[in-house]
């Protein structure tokens, strides 16, 4: 029983005993698994993997494939581009070999769209990038009938927004903005992207100035890490609504309000380096 492996996930999603056991089972049950090895009813143990978007395979070990693993250092690389750490997450789109995702068409689709993601955020090879979001829209997901799809027209809309021509950028944004409220958000790895698809649309309108767009966004970002108990994108989101809220209204007490927010999310998730980004920007704007 691989019971470390459940801890991880939990707190890598940010979810407190109290959270997941919520509506399962006991907290001390799930104190007891956790701490001590006791295992739960096999029913529990189905739904708390259910709710940490975990296989029951990969906490029991019936079977390990390398498929798996794969998938299991991409979902890792997937987390690392939430907090910024872009060389990790490099790393470990290297090591993989597209041959072993053939057969699982979702696993291809998350490798292109890290990779894509990469290439852009870490002012890698935009040619690349528009590939490896095409391979996404035009052969795997050609029906647009997954989240990949709205990830790929973000990230298309990115690369043309980073190479200056608007129309190109404002096309592909507007094709997520018109569906943005009405996407599926099933499972905890679709939470996460649903918010990644809101936060770069929220940073592009942001950067038109069209604050107005922008902060809708946001605080709709807001709320989605709300409900659902995500916590490493807020930090960012708040961040954002700071910067935008001071270009509207200079540096005000609402300002303050938004990067003490920030501050304090970003510190809960040890993420550095948005600390050290918030931290640069406050002493510049005093």
């Amino acid at each position: 029983m691989d019971i470390q492996t459940f801890i991880d996930k939990r707190k890598e999603l940010g979810l407190s005993q109290k959270e997941l056991s919520n509506g399962i089972c006991t907290q001390a049950t799930l104190s007891k698994f956790e701490n001590n090895g006791k295992i739960p009813s096999l029913k529990i143990l189905i739904q708390l993997c259910n709710r940490l978007d975990l296989s029951l395979d990969s906490i029991i070990g019936v079977s390990d494939t390398k498929n798996q693993r794969v998938i299991k250092n991409m979902n890792q690389a997937e987390f690392n581009l939430i907090i910024q750490e872009y060389e990790d997450s490099w790393e470990i789109i290297k090591s993989i070999n597209t041959e072993d995702l053939e057969k699982d068409k979702d696993a291809l689709m998350q490798y292109y769209y890290l990779k894509g993601y990469l290439n852009v955020l870490d002012d890698g090879d935009l040619f690349d990038a528009i590939f490896d979001f095409n391979r996404i829209l035009s052969e795997l997901d050609d029906k647009g009938e997954t989240i990949f799809t709205f990830l790929s027209f973000v990230g298309m809309g990115m690369v043309y927004a980073k190479q200056g021509d608007d129309k190109k950028s404002e096309y592909y944004f507007s094709k997520v903005f018109n569906d943005i409220y009405t996407m599926s958000i099933d499972d905890v790895n679709k939470i996460w992207r649903y918010i990644n698809i809101i936060f770069y649309c929220a940073i592009y309108y942001s950067e038109r100035n069209d604050l107005e767009t922008a902060n809708t966004l946001l605080n709709y970002g807001v709320k989605i890490c709300s409900e659902n108990h995500v916590t490493y994108y807020i930090a960012r989101i708040y961040a954002q609504l700071a910067m935008n809220e001071s270009r509207i209204n200079g540096n005000n007490k609402k300002v303050h309000n938004y990067m003490n927010k920030a501050l304090v999310f970003s510190e809960f998730n040890q993420n550095k380096k948005e600390i050290d980004l918030i931290k640069r920007w406050v002493a510049s704007n005093k």
